[in-house]
């Protein structure tokens, strides 16, 4: 049994190493399509029309990836013009080499000539820097539309394009090649630029974290919910105030409350003992460490003490952290204190509540009104 069932691809060695061995390959690739079909002649040259399935079919070590980007290769190079758009495994592929047809040089001319002839072609394709007035051919828009890309887009590209090279003064053997694969990349990323500002929101009063954030938060985080549900309020008002638009808003919220959650359970940490609300107290300075973070003014914070002692001490309540229960004091103070004066209370009912053991579903002003940090 053979160990070559098929027939082999055979190449040239030195025009391997003059334009690429993958080149090479499909070079002959075509040479093959070419010399078992009926070529039409148009321009001067030899066209044939092959479907990309079938191209795909004859080159089973490549992809559609692959085939696109070696075409474009020898276009570039000045060895294969192209009809239509990119090849694409869904469409018929019409290529034909650059040199004149068989009414103008012997017949069947192979690839490895091709690339020797190129040059004495009626076609001028040696390389050469662009000029000043360059402009791309009609076809080179037509084949950025079936790529999906505006007329007026394409030409709007036209001059910096041309000054980007002038500059440079590097010589191609296409620019239109250049030009082609230079508006594709540019278009990409204006429409992902667009896809991505019209995601882009501002932060409401209803804003709530999602259940993936909730997840990761609560569950894999073990942060407490009724911490995280504190963080929503406060989170609310300082990007609403500062007017800022995006489209991370949870990932913005996740780091916000882990950051706080650390310095939370640090201060928890210290205090274990409970005990009774002294007449002199004072939160410890990580307290407010922690309300910086949270964008709430240290003045604010000091201004609530004396009502946060008194209270506590007709309570008589002993508590394991008083710092943690004053900063869940100040925290909720800050946001009833930023809270617009026209909100009703039927307004802004918080949506994706968690699931277990869940965070409130009620909306800010009753969150604001909860005393639950006095229990």
């Amino acid at each position: 049994m053979s160990l070559i069932p098929e027939k082999p691809i055979v190449i040239s060695p030195t025009l391997a190493a003059t334009i690429g061995l993958e080149e090479t390959v499909l070079l002959q690739v075509l040479q093959e399509c070419l010399t078992h079909s009926n070529p039409v002649q148009s321009s001067g040259f030899d066209w044939v029309t092959i479907s990309g399935a079938k191209l795909l079919g004859l080159t089973p070590f490549w992809n559609e990836d692959d085939i696109r980007r070696l075409c474009a290769s020898l276009h570039e190079k000045g060895l294969l013009l192209m009809g239509g758009g990119p090849f694409s495994v869904q469409l018929d592929f019409r290529f034909a080499f650059n040199e004149l047809a068989a009414t103008h040089q012997p017949a069947q001319q192979t690839p490895q000539r091709a690339a020797q002839s190129a040059p004495q072609t009626s076609v001028p394709h040696s390389a050469k820097t662009i000029g000043g007035s360059w402009q791309p051919s009609q076809d080179a828009l037509r084949q950025l539309a079936q790529l999906g890309v505006t007329k007026e887009f394409a030409q709007q590209q036209v001059p910096q394009f041309v000054a980007y090279w002038r500059e440079r003064n590097v010589p191609r053997h296409s620019w239109e090649s250049k030009y082609i694969k230079e508006v594709w990349r540019q278009w990409q990323q204006a429409e992902s630029t667009s896809h991505r500002r019209k995601r882009e929101v501002s932060v409401t009063g209803e804003w709530q974290p999602s259940q993936d954030a909730l997840d990761l938060l609560i569950i894999k985080g073990g942060i407490n919910p009724n911490f995280v549900d504190d963080a929503v309020p406060e989170f609310i008002l300082y990007w609403r105030d500062r007017g800022d638009v995006s489209s991370t808003w949870n990932s913005k919220f996740i780091q916000h409350v882990r950051r706080q959650w650390q310095f939370y359970t640090g201060m928890m940490e210290q205090d274990t003992m409970p005990r009774a609300m002294p007449a002199q107290w004072q939160p410890k300075e990580s307290v407010y460490d922690v309300l910086q973070m949270a964008n709430i003014d240290r003045q604010f914070a000091q201004q609530a003490i004396p009502e946060f002692v008194l209270y506590w001490q007709e309570n008589g309540t002993p508590q394991a952290s008083w710092s943690t229960k004053f900063l869940q004091y100040v925290k909720r103070q800050w946001a009833r204190h930023n809270q617009p004066q026209s909100a009703s209370g039927t307004d802004g009912k918080q949506q994706g509540s968690y699931s277990k053991g869940r965070i409130r579903d009620r909306n800010i002003i009753d969150a604001l009104s909860d005393r639950s940090w006095a229990s």
